[in-house]
């Protein structure tokens, strides 16, 4: 197989992003565009080529076309919103299509084993976008760990501290912040990625038991400022000095405009400041107290998990924080890991016999991203690997095939379950 057929189910901000591959590939031509967006559906057109015919508003109109017409494409990348998930893939999977799926794959353990099952009873790859085994930094500390440096891992902690422009674009404000509305939790919207890497990185076993605590305490209305108004542009004297001002997020320096503006059906550079100064007073969430909000979900989690081997993991996430960045250290029996992503970074540290202390050496992976990636290399190597396995080559490392990526899914189920019960639970063998 010489190019790749691929079709866009959800043409949005994420699969633009996979999708800069195409600039210095081609051995990938996109085929097909499902979304129910007309705006979206002329954007396929143009960036990459697809035929006026062949943009489709739902996937049952694609497979009616593909009835009549034969199958012109040999995968998919799923690109919806986390709810439409399982209504997009498993009619797809049917039809045999290999497919890259968005993560979280579904927020339910059965719709997640009937994905997986259909997957598997057709003959496909499933793929989930956990783009974070592919980055650079934890590439290579997965290989540092498959060559034995750590020895045996006893102990793995990560953190996810969402700064206060990310929380308030994507889960205080923005369509991520509501499980009655988009179905994920805080901690399957945002950390199935750390939960996974925990699994993925300890993968010579699987985990057992899952603890965790957590709620929404501290973005609430009792917490707002004193006298602070409903929307930030209108009626607030915060304006100027508190941490989650729309006036500092998104105009003074308009961080994440592909998520602040989507409500203007406008592309988000042709908008002009005095409109979006106008969104922001009147209809645009993003322009409410952020204390204020109809979110649901938690401001702050912490997981603890057991493996079967008797070795453990934590995860912390917390919404708001200063300095974003997720950290990790991991604890081996020969050797230890520090490090934090942003600074493409870490430490190996071994027990040096002559001082009985120890050794350190800093590995620096920053030469290894490619511009422009969202996720510090994690996106255009998740895609690579995925045309490259679709064409019958060998899987990397990283693969995220949904048999070795369905625990951490579980683990995040069973945990938001704890956080509820107050109670240690058993996560189940597959």
């Amino acid at each position: 197989m010489d190019i790749v057929k691929i079709i866009i189910v959800g043409n949005g901000e994420r699969a633009g992003c996979y999708m800069k591959y195409l600039n210095g590939h081609d051995d990938l031509k996109v085929v097909a565009v499902i979304d129910p967006d007309r705006r979206k559906q002329r954007e396929a057109v143009i960036k990459y080529g697809v035929p006026k015919d062949k943009c489709f508003d739902s996937v049952s109109d694609y497979i009616s076309y593909t009835d009549k017409n034969g199958k012109e494409a040999d995968c998919v990348l799923n690109a919806t919103m986390d709810e439409y998930h399982y209504e997009t893939a498993i009619p797809l999977l049917k039809q045999g299509y290999h497919m890259l799926l968005e993560k979280p794959v579904t927020n339910s353990e059965s719709k997640l084993l009937d994905i997986k099952r259909t997957a598997e009873e057709n003959g496909c790859l499933l793929m989930v976008c956990h783009v974070l085994r592919y980055t650079p930094f934890f590439r290579k500390i997965k290989e540092i760990i498959l060559a034995g440096e750590l020895g045996e891992i006893m102990h793995i902690e990560t953190s996810e501290n969402v700064g206060i422009a990310h929380a308030s674009n994507s889960y205080i404000r923005g369509k991520w912040n509501s499980k009655e509305k988009c179905g994920s939790s805080m901690l399957l919207a945002k950390c199935c990625h750390d939960i996974d890497l925990l699994c993925w990185l300890n993968n010579t076993t699987e985990p057992e038991r899952v603890v965790s605590f957590g709620g929404r305490n501290f973005i609430v209305p009792e917490k707002a400022p004193a006298g602070a108004g409903t929307r930030c542009l209108n009626d607030c004297p915060h304006v100027d000095d508190c941490r989650f001002s729309a006036k500092a997020i998104y105009v003074d320096n308009d961080l994440f405009p592909w998520y602040s503006w989507q409500c203007l059906n406008k592309n988000y550079d042709e908008l002009t400041k005095e409109e979006k100064i106008e969104s922001l007073k009147s209809f645009n969430p993003h322009g409410e107290c952020a204390f204020r909000t109809n979110s649901d979900l938690v401001d702050h989690q912490a997981v603890m998990l057991k493996f079967r081997n008797g070795s453990t993991a934590t995860h912390s996430m917390i919404q708001g924080a200063m300095m974003p960045c997720r950290t990790l250290r991991i604890m081996g029996t020969e050797g230890e890991i520090e490090g934090m992503i942003e600074t493409s970074r870490f430490r190996l540290r071994k027990f040096d016999k002559k001082t009985a202390l120890y050794t350190e050496k800093e590995f620096d992976v920053s030469k290894d991203i490619p511009q422009n990636d969202h996720h510090a290399g994690g996106d255009d190597g998740i895609i690579s690997d995925f045309v490259r396995i679709v064409k019958g080559e060998t899987p990397s490392i990283s693969c995220t095939k949904i048999a070795d990526s369905i625990f951490g899914h579980l683990c995040v189920y069973k945990a938001d379950e704890s956080m509820e019960k107050g109670e240690v639970l058993e996560i189940g063998k597959i």
